[in-house]
Order: structure tokens, then C-alpha cells, then sequence
């Protein structure tokens, strides 16, 4: 066992809390469960998991410590993942503002019950794209793999070995989360359905992942 227990409740506590933390990657769990179901929300979690295991390798293969070391390159990614959480707030703007001028135009009653915006368009790899490209450009990642792991690693036993079972359980924590989310919006599915509830959901959600974005993009 390369670690104790203690070492391992450390480890876990600190990453579930870093996990729990509202950030982007719930926002889009919870938009895309919100509007689109439940299996658009486990396509994202299936692609925040992967960036876990992608930050993972690039930590291990000294690119992590590049980035860091690199004012410019770190600004850059920073950007780059700025922009890109910026992007998906303003389209989820764009969506809400589109379905207020449908429902302006449209006067049937009871018609918000059946959005035809509702149904699920974008492709499960879409989903699961936005979770990959959420993670990986979050540079709160890169930050992370670099301060914690040298931190749990015993340079004396195997590395390959301690950073694939901490980036292991990295990967089951957010599983566990996120999962968790996805289900407690897939309860919720029945209000969420609604077209009212979704030209408010993407708003707000859109308006928060704008937010975000700036913040990151203004983070020192």
C-alpha cells in the first residue's frame, strides 16, 4: 500500500472539497441535465472525467510544470478557458432570448408544457465534449495537479503507480458528485420540462457561465 489511510482521508477531503465547489463544470452539469436530461448531464460527466485523467498526464509528463512556469502560456490557457466558458454562457443567453420571442409569438395556450426546443439536438459527444474541453481548460486543474500530487507522492516507491491510484480516485469523487447532481436535476425534470423554466434556467445558468469566465480571465 504506497499510502496510509491518513494520507488517503487527506487526499480525498481536500478533492471532494475542491469538487463540491460550485464551479463551471457543475453549472454545465446542471444545464445540460436541466434542458436537455439526463443523459446529456452524464455525457458531461463522462468528459469532466476524462479531463481529470487528461490534466493527470499532462502533470506527469512535465507539461503541467511548463505551463505554470510560463507566464505567458499559463495566461493563454487561462484565456483560452475564459473565452470558452464565456462562449457557452452566451449561447445558453442566446437560447433563452430566442425562446422569450417564440413564446411572445406564439399564443396557444398550455404550449409552454411543449417546448419544441426541449428536445434533446446536440449529440451525446457534444456533451461529452464540453466536459472534456470545461475540465482540460480550467486552469485551476493544471494548479492542481501541480501543488497536490508531489505532495501525497513518495519519491522513494513507484510514481506511475501513486499519481494512476490518486488520479483513480480523483476520477471516483467526481463520479460520485456529479452523478449525485445528475440525478438530483433529473428529479427535478418534470418542472425543468417546462418552457418557461427553461428560458429561465438557460439564463440564469448562461449568465453565471459568463460570470465565470470573466472571473477567470481576471484571476492573478
Amino acid at each position: 500500500m504506497p499510502f496510509s489511510f491518513a494520507e488517503l482521508y487527506a487526499y480525498i477531503g481536500i478533492v471532494a472539497l475542491l469538487v463540491v465547489i460550485p464551479g463551471p463544470n457543475t453549472v454545465l452539469v446542471m444545464q445540460s441535465v436541466g434542458i436537455s436530461g439526463q443523459r446529456a448531464g452524464l455525457f458531461n460527466v463522462f468528459g469532466i472525467v476524462t479531463a481529470v485523467y487528461l490534466n493527470a498526464l499532462l502533470s506527469g509528463l512535465g507539461l503541467t510544470l511548463i505551463i505554470m512556469q510560463s507566464a505567458e502560456i499559463y495566461n493563454l490557457i487561462k484565456m483560452l478557458g475564459a473565452a470558452y466558458i464565456a462562449y457557452l454562457g452566451v449561447t445558453s443567453l442566446v437560447n433563452a432570448y430566442k425562446l422569450h420571442r417564440q413564446k411572445e409569438s406564439t399564443c396557444t395556450n398550455n404550449s409552454s408544457s411543449q417546448a419544441p426546443d426541449v428536445v434533446m439536438r446536440e449529440s451525446g459527444f457534444t456533451f461529452y465534449s464540453k466536459g472534456v474541453l470545461t475540465g482540460v481548460l480550467n486552469p485551476k486543474s493544471a494548479l492542481f495537479f501541480l501543488a497536490f500530487f508531489p505532495q501525497f507522492i513518495h519519491p522513494g516507491g513507484n510514481i506511475v503507480i501513486q499519481s494512476l491510484i490518486l488520479t483513480i480516485l480523483y476520477s471516483l469523487v467526481s463520479v460520485t458528485w456529479y452523478g449525485l447532481l445528475v440525478i438530483f436535476m433529473g428529479k427535478l425534470r418534470h418542472f425543468l420540462v417546462r418552457s418557461e423554466t427553461q428560458k429561465w434556467l438557460k439564463a440564469i445558468t448562461g449568465t453565471i457561465l459568463v460570470g465565470l469566465g470573466i472571473r477567470i480571465a481576471l484571476q492573478r
